[in-house]
């Protein structure tokens, strides 16, 4: 971490950030011989609030982040094997178009969701966005899902299967 390695260079930058506010800079220079004297961790936390403008974040963020991820893939993995529930044994290629299918719908409207989420709901931009996001989400989904067939059917052949 810079302010364990090079307190100087962590602490360069409150020059820019209180002299557009015509703070003093013989206070400046107090208040960068205070931070260089301090406690690393009091360093870090001014450098993150009045730099970055990061607040501290909450305990709870790990275990809210691990849980999101967690069913993210969860429920990313188990829909498109939706449709193999529903299919007979010997239909197991129809379970893969109906799969393929709803992972297209379901790729579309994470993106199109995704993408309104951060920019708006409301105006023709906005939904032509979305749509625009949708249809990435469904090309770089169907890459992937491509790019893990392909290597399945290359580990198939190398194993002489």
């Amino acid at each position: 971490m810079l302010v364990d390695t090079d307190r100087q260079a962590a602490l360069s930058n409150v020059n820019c950030l209180f002299e557009p506010f015509g703070v003093p800079q013989h206070i400046i220079e107090a208040l960068k011989s205070h931070l260089d004297k301090a406690p690393s961790e009091n360093v870090v936390d001014f450098v993150m609030k009045f730099e970055h403008c990061a607040n501290k974040p909450a305990a709870s963020r790990p275990l809210t982040s691990g849980t999101t991820i967690a069913l993210g893939y969860l429920i990313g993995g188990l829909v498109p094997l939706l449709p193999y529930f529903f299919v007979g044994p010997t239909q197991v290629y129809e379970g893969l178009y109906i799969s393929i299918g709803v992972m297209v719908i379901a790729l579309f409207i994470f993106g199109y969701v995704k993408t309104c989420v951060v920019i708006g709901w409301r105006g023709d931009r906005n939904i032509r966005a979305g749509c625009w996001g949708g249809v990435q989400l469904v090309c770089i989904g169907g890459l992937a899902a491509a790019c893990a067939m392909g290597l399945v059917k290359a580990f198939d052949h190398i194993s002489g299967d």
